[in-house]
């Protein structure tokens, strides 16, 4: 028996949102882990929390200095803006 469909809408509650955040952070660092794990691939995975809390997964520390860069002015704010709408694109 599968699990029933979650309905996507903003939760109220704020703790109960606070939790469900921390369990979905948690599950897709895993996931992103062992993506690069099993698929010998380069995974790079950055989360902001709704107070702006930065939460990251990084496989290779090539992959971690590149985003030290960015993150540290050297690319154009254009640059990583066009960088992040093409990963909301994605979705």
């Amino acid at each position: 028996m599968g699990r029933g469909k979650v309905e996507l809408k903003r939760i109220e509650n704020k703790i109960n949102r606070q939790v469900t955040f921390a369990k979905r952070r948690n599950g897709l660092l895993k996931k992103a882990y062992e993506l690069s794990v099993l698929c010998d691939a380069e995974v790079a995975l950055i989360i902001f929390s709704n107070k702006g809390k930065l939460y990251e997964f990084c496989s290779t520390s090539r992959l971690k200095f590149s985003w030290v860069l960015k993150i540290a002015g050297i690319l154009s704010t254009t640059d990583v803006e066009g960088i992040l709408f093409r990963a909301t694109l994605m979705f």
